[in-house]
């Protein structure tokens, strides 16, 4: 049996993603984003700040070389040329700095340049006609240089450029840890993150696969067990709650049926084994005329009630059927009572009963005609059977407010009190002194209960042992 539930499993999960794995999944997703966005931005904000200081250093070494030059109609001169070259001697510094000016419009006109540049020379750019930054290489180095123009006047074109310089590798190499650190960090706060959502997800859906195992153990054979309800009252509890009070119904109606279908087998095995039995002892010997019409008889009437109470279940099954609605009708329920004493007559006569039909105010009603009249039909065949000679039977339609009142009030035996509760279960009889001489299948309230249901009629049922019997329906008026 553990196998079997393994396989299950397996294949459940082999082919669908566990919730589990689907909430750390969506988190990890989630937190990802967020992740990338705030190291993002802790980059582009260091990247700036270092950018910004090495920009800021660079303008102001510009702006000290460009006070040190002088614009003249012969061109371009340094005033101070031991300045120049003490600040153009820096060759080994730890962080050197290059400067370079040379002529407007010609980049190989090279006008002066720091002795630490040696051969080598800055990249000019012609294009440019302001102040500007940029990443520039000097022999496959990197460097950040700035381009500043020189004028000779307010309003004058530029006559020359300084450029200066300063070696990159440094906060690259500072950038490209920066951009590790982050990497790394990014993919083992996931792992972390993942592995933890994966355990809280797990821990949070431990009563779930709980309810899952115990529902799937839940057979015909135990289907009085329940699902443990977890402590917490929280989604999980409604759920399990839920499909307890779902078990609840299904074991209810299981035992209900399973007692229909014995109750009815019982009943039909009873007149088919009487049937039976009196067939075989007719053919035993011959008999005289007169044995032989009584035994056809008895055959008869139990053939008759055998047949009654298919025809009963029949009525039961199609209207017991989900896909059953009531058609719905405005009719008059006193015609309706009408017609089902039109069809005691001959029972009301043989018995004597004295049987008394009032009807007040307007009986118009809504319901389904023919489902009705089974009701009354049953209610009064009850009525009439119990009754005995002379006795009165009491019938009264009447209208109250939204409602039409149909009563049927017998002088039988009763019923006791702690038995009326189950007078609408089918297939039960009350006792054995009801019956010893009336014949029935206990189906016929059973009926008038579960068409009263279809229609929302309210069917009401009060007694008294030895005082009689009445029944109530509460039909809505047109």
């Amino acid at each position: 049996m553990g196998n079997g539930v393994k396989g299950k499993k397996v294949w459940r999960y082999g082919r669908e993603i566990s919730i589990r794995d689907r909430v750390a999944g969506l988190y990890l997703m989630v937190t990802a984003s967020l992740l990338v966005m705030v190291f993002v931005l802790v980059y582009v904000l260091v990247e700036h700040h270092v950018y910004s200081h090495i920009d800021e250093e660079l303008e102001e070494v510009a702006d000290k070389f460009v006070g040190c030059l002088r614009v003249t109609e012969c061109g371009l001169a340094v005033e101070d040329q031991t300045e120049w070259m003490e600040r153009s001697l820096i060759t080994v510094d730890f962080s050197p700095k290059f400067v370079q000016v040379v002529a407007a419009g010609n980049s190989s006109g090279i006008v002066k340049k720091s002795f630490n540049l040696f051969s080598d020379t800055l990249q000019y750019n012609p294009v440019l006609d302001r102040v500007a930054f940029y990443n520039a290489t000097i022999v496959d180095a990197s460097v950040r240089q700035v381009q500043v123009p020189v004028f000779h006047g307010d309003k004058s074109p530029v006559v020359a450029w300084v450029l200066a310089a300063v070696p990159l590798e440094e906060s690259l190499f500072i950038l490209s840890d920066l951009r590790t650190v982050l990497l790394v960090s990014l993919l083992a706060m996931l792992l972390i993150v993942f592995a933890a959502t994966r355990f809280i997800a797990g821990k949070s859906i431990a009563p779930l696969e709980k309810v899952i195992e115990t529902a799937e153990k839940i057979t015909q054979e135990n289907l009085d067990e329940r699902i443990v309800l977890p402590q917490r009252r929280d989604e999980l509890y409604r759920l399990a709650s839920t499909i307890n009070d779902l078990l609840n119904r299904l074991q209810a109606v299981y035992t209900r049926e399973k007692q229909f279908t014995a109750d009815a087998s019982h009943e039909l095995k009873t007149p088919l084994a009487s049937v039976l039995g009196t067939l075989e002892v007719l053919i035993r010997k011959p008999r005289n005329p007169v044995h032989y019409e009584e035994r056809i008889d008895f055959c008869i009437d139990e053939l008759r009630r055998m047949s009654g109470m298919v025809e009963q279940l029949l009525l039961l099954a199609r209207y017991d059927s989900a896909s059953f609605v009531p058609e719905v009708t405005v009719f008059d329920a006193r015609q309706t009572v009408m017609n089902v004493l039109k069809r005691v007559d001959e029972q009301v006569k043989e018995k004597e009963l004295q049987v008394v039909f009032e009807n007040t105010g307007n009986t118009m009603v809504q319901a389904d005609a023919s489902m009705l009249e089974i009701m009354i039909g049953n209610v009064v065949s009850n009525a009439v059977k119990f009754s005995g000679k002379g006795e009165p039977v009491a019938i009264v339609i009447e209208r109250k407010n939204s409602w039409v009142i149909c009563s049927v009030k017998d002088r039988g035996p009763g019923i006791s009190a702690e038995k009326v509760d189950r007078i609408f279960e089918r297939f039960y009889r009350v006792d054995e002194s009801r019956n010893a001489t009336i014949n029935g299948t206990g189906l016929g309230l059973a009926i008038v209960k579960k068409l009263g249901d279809l229609q929302q009629i309210t069917v009401r049922l009060s007694s008294r042992k030895n005082k009689g019997t009445t029944v109530t329906l509460e039909i809505p008026a047109a």
